[in-house]
C-alpha cells in the first residue's frame, strides 16, 4: 500500500490559523449593525433600561469575581439586551416583561449578595436602606416581608433561633394558634389564604396572613430560602364522605397522582443514575404547566392536594434551601393512592421520615373532628415525641361549651318533627347535648335546642372547635356573614391537635401538659392533671427514648 507524504508547504498550511471566512465576517457585522439599530430604536424603554443596568452590574461582578460561571452570567446578560430590544420593536410585550423580570431579579440578587457580605442583617440596617434598594428588595421578596430574604439568626451551635414557618390554606388560624398560643413556640409564622374573611379573622387575632391564591404564587420565591417548616391544609370537601366526594373518583385520583409525579420532574428530583446528583435535569415545565391537567377535575378543590408536593419541591429546588419539614392536614377519607404518591415523591427527594395519623380532636379536648395528618422530615434522626396523649384529654360536652343545662338535645339539620318512638328528630340530626359535640360544619349557626329553638353563637361555634371565646371572627363583604364565619370555624384545624403535631415536629415533649392546661382554661373542666406552668424543653439535654407512632 502506498503512503502519501505531505509537502513542506502543505505542512506549513496545516500549522497556520484557518483563514476567516469573509462571508462570516460580513454576516457578523450585519448582525451587529442590526442589533445596534434595534437597541437605538428601543432606547428609553423601561425594560431595555432594566436589561442594560443588569448587564452592567453583572459585567462588573464578573470582573471582580472571575470564573466561568460569573462570566457566563455576564455574557447572557449582555445578549439579553439585544433580545429585549427586538422584542420591544416587534411588539412582543409578554417576552419584554419576562426579560425585564429576569434582569430585575438578577439585579436584586446582586444587591442582596452585597448586603449579606457586610455582616449580620439587623432591623437597623434594614431601616437604613436607601429607597431604591428597599423598593428593589421588596419587589424581590413580594408578597413576603423583606427580612425573609436574609438568613435567620443562629446560636453558637449553628441552630436557628427563630424558625420560619409558612402555612398554606391558613384559614382563621387553628394551626397557628396551636403553635403560637398553646405551645408558646418562638417561631416566625406567615400564612396564605384566599378567603378574605378568614384572612381578616386571622389578622385581627394578631397573625401575619397574606390574602392570595396559593396557586398564583411562586414556591421558588427567594424569600422562602430560609423557611424551615411548611404546613398545608387544603380544602377537604372534595374528599370528605359527607360531600359529593368527587376527589375520590378514580379519574380524579389518576389526574392528581400524575401531577404529583410531574412535579418531581419539574423540580429536578426525578432519579437518573447517570447524573452526579442522582437526579435528571429539571424538565423545564413551569409550575403552571405542571398544574394544567388539574383543570380536568370536576371539583377544582381536589386539585389543591397537588400543592402539597409542588410547594415543598419547588422550595427545595432553589439552591440554599433549608426546608426540613412538611406537615399536611386533610380529610380522613383522603384516597390512599394520593397519600402514597405524595410520600413516594417526598422520599425520592430526600425526606428521610414520612409518617401519618388519623386523629380525632375529641381525644385532645375538643369536639369530634377526624382528620388525616401527614408529616415528612429531612433530618437524619426521627422525631421522638409522640402525637398521641398518654390518656385521652377529657373533652367538654356540647352543653358545657355553649352554657346549657344538662338533659337537652340539639338539632343539626334544622327543626324536624320528633319521632315519638325514638324521641329523636325524623331524618336524623338529633344529638344529646350531654355528649361531646359532633363535627362542626358551616351550618352550625343553625344548630338549635330541639324544644326551645335556642341557637348557638359564633363564639360557641369557635369554642366547640377549640378557639377562645373572644376570638375575633370577622366577615368581609355584605351582610353579617353568619355562614361565612361558621364556615371559617368548620374549616379550621383544631388548635389542640395542631399543638400535638407541632410538638412532635419541634421536639416539645411538654405539648400534652400545655394542651391540658389550655383545655382547662378554655372550658373550665378537669383535664386529669394538675395545671402548672409547663417546663421548657431542654434543647441541650439528652433526648428521651423514642415514643412516636407512625400509622
Amino acid at each position: 500500500m502506498g503512503t502519501t507524504h505531505a509537502s513542506a508547504g502543505g505542512m506549513l498550511n496545516l500549522l497556520r490559523p484557518a483563514a476567516i471566512n469573509p462571508d462570516f465576517v460580513a454576516d457578523a457585522a450585519e448582525q451587529e449593525a442590526a442589533d445596534a439599530a434595534a437597541i437605538a430604536a428601543a432606547t428609553g424603554h423601561p425594560a431595555l433600561t432594566e436589561c442594560q443596568t443588569a448587564a452592567a452590574l453583572l459585567t462588573e461582578y464578573a470582573a471582580l469575581n472571575p470564573d466561568p460561571e460569573t462570566e457566563g452570567w455576564a455574557f447572557n446578560a449582555v445578549e439579553r439586551i439585544a433580545e429585549c430590544a427586538y422584542a420591544v420593536t416587534e411588539g412582543y410585550e409578554e417576552r419584554v416583561e419576562e426579560l425585564a423580570r429576569e434582569a430585575r431579579g438578577e439585579r436584586a440578587a446582586i444587591a442582596l449578595g452585597r448586603f449579606d457580605d457586610q455582616g449580620p442583617v439587623t432591623a437597623e440596617r434594614l431601616a437604613a436602606l436607601d429607597d431604591e434598594t428597599r423598593a428593589l428588595l421588596e419587589w424581590y421578596a413580594t408578597p413576603f416581608p423583606i427580612e425573609w430574604l436574609f438568613a435567620p439568626e443562629r446560636d453558637t451551635f449553628g441552630r436557628i433561633l427563630r424558625k420560619r414557618v409558612v402555612v398554606l390554606f391558613h384559614g382563621p388560624g387553628g394551626l397557628s394558634l396551636g403553635l403560637r398560643d398553646i405551645l408558646g413556640a418562638d417561631v416566625d409564622i406567615i400564612g396564605i389564604d384566599l378567603d378574605g374573611g378568614a384572612v381578616a379573622t386571622a389578622v385581627a387575632a394578631g397573625l401575619r396572613v397574606i390574602h392570595a391564591d396559593v396557586t398564583a404564587l411562586d414556591p421558588e420565591n427567594p424569600a422562602l430560602q430560609f423557611v424551615s417548616i411548611i404546613a398545608l391544609t387544603p380544602p377537604c370537601q372534595a374528599f370528605t364522605p359527607s360531600g359529593l366526594g368527587k376527589g375520590r373518583y378514580t379519574g380524579a385520583i389518576d389526574i392528581i397522582c400524575r401531577v404529583i409525579w410531574e412535579a418531581s420532574a419539574a423540580a429536578g428530583f426525578l432519579p437518573w443514575e447517570h447524573s452526579e446528583t442522582g437526579y435528571a435535569p429539571r424538565s423545564g415545565d413551569t409550575w403552571d404547566e405542571v398544574r394544567a391537567p388539574l383543570a380536568e377535575l370536576e371539583d377544582p378543590r381536589a386539585g389543591l392536594m397537588a400543592e402539597v408536593i409542588i410547594w415543598p419541591l419547588g422550595m427545595l429546588a432553589r439552591p440554599g434551601s433549608i426546608l426540613e419539614c412538611v406537615m399536611v392536614e386533610q380529610s380522613s377519607a383522603l384516597p390512599r393512592q394520593i397519600e402514597d404518591a405524595l410520600f413516594g415523591e417526598l422520599t425520592q427527594a430526600g425526606w428521610r421520615t414520612t409518617e401519618a395519623w388519623t386523629l380525632d380532636a375529641v381525644d385532645y379536648g375538643a369536639s369530634h373532628r377526624k382528620r388525616r395528618f401527614m408529616a415528612a422530615h429531612r433530618g437524619v434522626e426521627k422525631p421522638f415525641v409522640d402525637v398521641v396523649p398518654t390518656t385521652p384529654i377529657p373533652a367538654p360536652t356540647f352543653a358545657q361549651v355553649v352554657g346549657w343545662p344538662t338533659g337537652r338535645t340539639y338539632l343539626t339539620r334544622g327543626h324536624r318533627p320528633v319521632d315519638p318512638a325514638t324521641g329523636r328528630a325524623k331524618g336524623g340530626g338529633s344529638r344529646s347535648a350531654d355528649l361531646p359535640s359532633t363535627c362542626v360544619t358551616a351550618t352550625a349557626y343553625g344548630w338549635a335546642d330541639s324544644e326551645t329553638g335556642e341557637t348557638i353563637s359564633q363564639s360557641d361555634i369557635g369554642r366547640l372547635v377549640g378557639f377562645p371565646a373572644n376570638y375575633p371572627w370577622t366577615h368581609v363583604g355584605r351582610g353579617r356573614g353568619v355562614r361565612n364565619k361558621a364556615q371559617q370555624a368548620a374549616d379550621a384545624v383544631c388548635p389542640m391537635v395542631s399543638a400535638a403535631i407541632f410538638g412532635r415536629i419541634l421536639g416539645d415533649a411538654d405539648w400534652e401538659a400545655k394542651v391540658r392546661a389550655y383545655v382547662h382554661e378554655l372550658y373550665g373542666i378537669d383535664t386529669g392533671t394538675t395545671v402548672t406552668e409547663p417546663e421548657q424543653l431542654d434543647l441541650f439535654g439528652e433526648e428521651p427514648a423514642p415514643t412516636g407512632k407512625a400509622a
